[in-house]
C-alpha cells in the first residue's frame, strides 16, 4: 500500500492505493437488518491481504444477470482478519426491496456456501482532518458508509447524522449512536428543509449518499453557502428508475463541477 496526499490543503484527505485483484469468496453467515437490509458475511482464503481503510471505499461484486455477468459497487461494511468462521470475514450490507436487480436477487436468497467474486477496493480516501463539525446524510443505501464515517470520526469532529428515505438509527449499534447526534426523518419531514436548518459553515464537513435526485437540491443549497470543495462529498448511490447508476458520475449533470 502507498499513502499520498490528494492536495496541499491542510484539510486534504490522504489516499492509499491497494493492490487490485479479484477474489472468490463464499457466504458464511446471513443476518436480517432494519430498513429492509440484510448483512451477508463472506469468507475464504482469498480474503487474505484484503484492506479497506476509508469510509467511502467500495468493492465491485459480480453477479449473474439476464445478459451475463454484471458488476455492482458496495461499501465493505466491516472486515475481520479472523472472524467467527476462524478465517477472514467481510460483511456486505444489501438493501433488499423486491428481487428485480441481480444484486438484490442474489442477496435475498443467499445461503451459506454460495460463492461470489469481487474486486477492490482500488484505493482508500481517508477521513479528513481539521474540521470542527461533520454532517452526514444517508438513505438505506448509504447507511454502511455512514456507519464507517461515524467510526472514523469517533466524535471528533462533532458529528450529526440525518437519515432519510426509510433509513433508521436501529441500523447503528449503541457505540455508533453515542458517537453522533442522529435524526431519522419520517414521511412528514422534508430532507432539504432539515438540511437547511442545520448549522453549516466553513468548519463543517458534509458527506451525503443515497438516491441521486433527492440529493441534488441538498447539494445546490450547500454550494450556495459558499463552502469549499474540500467541505463537501456528496454521492448518488442509486437513481429511481435507473439500473446500475455510476456513483462516480456527477450528482447533478447540469452542474457537474
Amino acid at each position: 500500500m502507498r499513502t499520498f496526499p490528494l492536495s496541499s490543503s491542510p484539510r486534504a484527505r490522504d489516499a492509499v492505493r491497494h493492490e487490485l485483484r479479484r477474489r472468490r469468496v463464499a457466504v458464511v453467515a446471513r443476518q436480517e437488518l432494519p430498513a429492509s437490509m440484510v448483512r451477508i458475511t463472506l469468507g475464504g482464503d482469498d480474503l487474505e491481504g484484503f484492506a479497506s481503510l476509508g469510509p467511502e471505499d467500495h468493492v465491485k461484486l459480480f453477479f449473474e444477470g439476464p445478459g451475463g455477468v454484471v458488476g455492482r459497487d458496495y461499501t465493505p461494511s466491516e472486515f475481520r482478519p479472523v472472524g467467527a468462521s476462524s478465517g477472514p470475514e467481510l460483511d456486505v450490507d444489501f438493501v433488499v426491496h423486491g428481487t428485480d436487480g441481480p444484486a438484490t436477487a442474489w442477496a435475498s436468497s443467499a445461503v451459506d456456501g454460495d460463492e461470489l467474486e469481487f474486486g477492490g477496493p482500488r484505493g482508500s480516501r481517508l477521513a479528513p482532518t481539521g474540521f470542527r463539525n461533520a454532517l452526514l446524510i444517508a438513505d438505506p443505501a448509504g447507511l454502511p458508509a455512514l456507519r464507517r464515517w461515524i467510526r472514523a470520526f469517533d466524535g471528533e469532529p462533532v458529528t450529526r447524522a440525518v437519515l432519510f428515505g426509510g433509513a433508521t438509527a436501529d441500523y447503528l449499534d449503541e457505540v455508533e449512536r453515542g458517537a453522533a447526534l442522529v435524526q431519522a426523518l419520517d414521511a412528514q419531514h422534508d430532507l432539504l428543509e432539515t438540511v437547511q436548518a442545520q448549522d453549516v459553515d466553513r468548519d463543517t464537513f458534509v458527506w451525503a449518499a443515497g438516491e441521486a435526485t433527492a440529493l441534488v437540491p441538498v447539494r445546490r443549497h450547500l454550494k450556495g453557502l459558499g463552502l469549499a470543495k474540500e467541505n463537501l462529498s456528496l454521492h448518488g448511490y442509486w437513481k429511481r428508475g435507473e439500473a446500475g447508476l455510476d456513483h462516480h458520475a456527477p450528482l447533478d449533470p447540469s452542474d457537474p463541477d
